[in-house]
């Protein structure tokens, strides 16, 4: 039933288009001086699960405790909400308020796909302990994922980037993404045509050798060939340049290759709020350069780690990666 009133409400959404972006720092200065003092940057992506809402505020807790813990320096995130059904303005906001209750300052850009209004908005967020002094978002055309009642419900999805700005040493780009999920190869396909371009258009008008990463939710399993083959995509983010940044130091073919059995490796299917039927490698952090990967991870993986949270029907992806 809880499905039937989602798929619902959602049909009224996309007549109403995109809710707003923007950022939500309200004019705190943030910095990250030790970060440049260390060297390196800590990612961490994760997928909120949009419509789990009575466990939302306990799965935000673990996600800032990972966060304060690691620590984590930029955060990449999937499926945030906001509205009046779910409880929240924003719950990327709520983890950013977290964050700061353990002294962990974070800078805030929410950038909504699909909004009603004052009822109901989904986003992808970037948080960052080093100020966001550029941003920028572009939406991606609309994909059939959802049907209701005989009718095929297009959802918008977005890219968005945010110029983080290291004290004394360096600005680099992140760049966040939620590519459709039960689309069809060519829908697939119209994402990228729009996605790759647009990183490589903004990347042109930055000075040679600018270092960018990629991350998200990408719905792309290297090894799932049904209902089509979806490597063909994986390969695309590559050959525009990209390198997986998790598997820079381990075996492509070893990594979730078993749709029966989740590893260390998978993002979906390691998760006791996990419903789908198999397990899958689905969300990324892409580097457009080889650097130095101080440590990767799969996080809150808890059905192959039980010490773990779970915070998602998705695991989370950290990479730790020197600096340039």
């Amino acid at each position: 039933m809880k499905n039937i009133v989602f798929f619902a409400i959602f049909s009224i959404i996309v007549l109403f288009g995109c809710a707003k972006s923007g950022g939500e720092n309200k004019g705190q200065k943030i910095q990250c001086d030790d970060v440049a003092s260390r060297n390196y940057l800590n990612i961490l992506s994760v997928n909120l699960l949009f419509k789990e809402i009575e466990t939302r505020e306990q799965r935000l807790e673990d996600v800032a405790k990972f966060a304060e813990k690691t620590p984590v320096d930029v955060i990449l995130l999937q499926e945030v909400v906001g509205g009046a059904l779910v409880h929240t303005e924003n719950s990327a906001a709520d983890l950013q308020k977290k964050l700061r209750a353990r002294n962990r300052d974070y800078d805030l850009y929410t950038a909504f796909e699909i909004g009603l209004p004052g009822v109901i908005g989904v986003a992808n967020a970037v948080l960052s302990r080093c100020e966001i002094d550029f941003r920028t978002t572009k939406h991606l055309p609309h994909a059939t994922e959802l049907n209701f009642r005989g009718h095929d419900i297009k959802l918008p999805r977005n890219v968005m980037m945010t110029r983080i700005n290291i004290p004394n040493y360096i600005k680099l780009n992140i760049y966040n993404t939620h590519l459709c999920a039960a689309c069809t190869a060519d829908q697939l396909d119209a994402q990228l045509d729009v996605l790759l371009p647009f990183i490589s258009e903004l990347e042109t008008s930055f000075p040679s050798g600018n270092f960018a990463i990629l991350g998200g939710d990408f719905n792309i399993d290297r090894f799932r060939v049904d209902p089509f083959v979806e490597r063909f995509f994986y390969d695309r983010i590559v050959n525009a340049g990209f390198i997986d940044a998790y598997a820079q130091n381990r075996s492509l073919d070893n990594l979730c290759t078993n749709t029966k059995q989740s590893d260390a490796h998978c993002t979906v299917g390691v998760s006791t709020l996990d419903v789908g039927g198999s397990a899958r490698r689905i969300d990324y952090i892409f580097m457009n350069q080889a650097k130095n990967i101080r440590e990767s991870r799969v996080v809150f993986n808890n059905l192959v780690d039980p010490s773990q949270s779970s915070v998602s029907d998705h695991a989370g992806v950290f990479v730790s990666v020197t600096l340039p």
